[in-house]
């Protein structure tokens, strides 16, 4: 009986805590996945900056006008331009640049990328950087969702591609039809704060809304002491970190917390139900 006990014993000892084999040598453990973009929808400052974002430019007719504001009120921005319209109107990365302004990649076409297939998001991703790059322009490093959306592979082939992914923490609404100047200026200022990101746009059609608005409000931000700066200029200026990984659905701006529904309270267990004092 002694001798079958050991044996078990052994056996026991040997599956809880293998000998190495000397035979074959160990292989170093492999990551089982890319790391994934960094998402930042606003950056961690006390310093009085707002970064403000231009979508789905560059527009021969918008885009000119939007950076005139820009310079007229010494601020910056990012451009995040879609391929196809670079293709359409290259000189625009040229006048971006000599703005002064910093410019990002929007996908080539504009495709959400959780609607597409794998080597259509590469085509997306790298399309629209080959686009920058061959008008002229700098190799992003920075990347705007089209829609918001993204896919956990499209979020891990932009973090081997070196992007940082920006959301937004502002959403003014502007590409809605029903958009007015007046609406755009009173998200802008209810919500503004230090290092928060603006989303606006400069491409498509029926940008007056987003214009008018904009030109009243650089010269009232500027009164409140805070500087307009691009995504670049706001990262530099500050040690951020990734608030999270990229999201399942879109990037949205979180709701105040007077608008927040209160989650219900956690039903009681049969056992707290029958301790003193508990009311239910």
């Amino acid at each position: 009986m002694p001798n079958l006990r050991a044996a078990a014993l052994a056996l026991l000892a040997g599956v809880l805590f293998p000998i190495p084999s000397h035979a074959a040598p160990t292989q170093p453990l492999k990551p089982a996945v890319q790391r994934q973009a960094m998402l930042l929808k606003s950056v961690p400052t006390q310093a009085k900056m707002i970064a403000f974002t231009f979508d789905d430019g560059p527009n021969r007719r918008y885009t000119p006008k939007v950076l005139e504001l820009l310079q007229k009120y010494h601020a910056h921005a990012t451009f995040f331009v879609i391929g196809q319209e670079v293709v359409r109107f290259p000189e625009m990365i040229g006048k971006i640049q000599s703005a002064g302004m910093e410019i990002g990649n929007h996908g080539m076409h504009h495709k959400w990328l959780h609607k597409i297939t794998p080597d259509e998001v590469q085509q997306e991703i790298t399309g629209g950087a080959d686009a920058i790059v061959a008008a002229g322009g700098p190799k992003p490093y920075l990347y705007r969702l089209p829609g918001g959306f993204a896919t956990e592979s499209s979020s891990r082939l932009l973090g081997k591609l070196g992007y940082t992914v920006i959301g937004w923490s502002i959403d003014t609404r502007d590409w809605r039809m029903s958009a007015s100047a007046g609406r755009i200026e009173q998200i802008v200022m209810k919500q503004a704060a230090p290092g928060r990101i603006v989303i606006m746009h400069d491409g498509s059609v029926r940008r007056e809304p987003t214009l008018t608005a904009l030109s009243h409000l650089l010269p009232a931000l500027e009164s409140q002491g805070y500087r307009i700066v691009s995504v670049g200029e706001l990262l530099k200026k500050s040690d951020y970190v990734a608030l999270r990984k990229l999201p399942p659905g879109p990037c949205q701006t979180a709701r105040p917390k007077s608008q927040q529904k209160s989650k219900p309270a956690r039903p009681h267990s049969w056992f707290e139900r029958l301790l003193p004092g508990r009311h239910v």
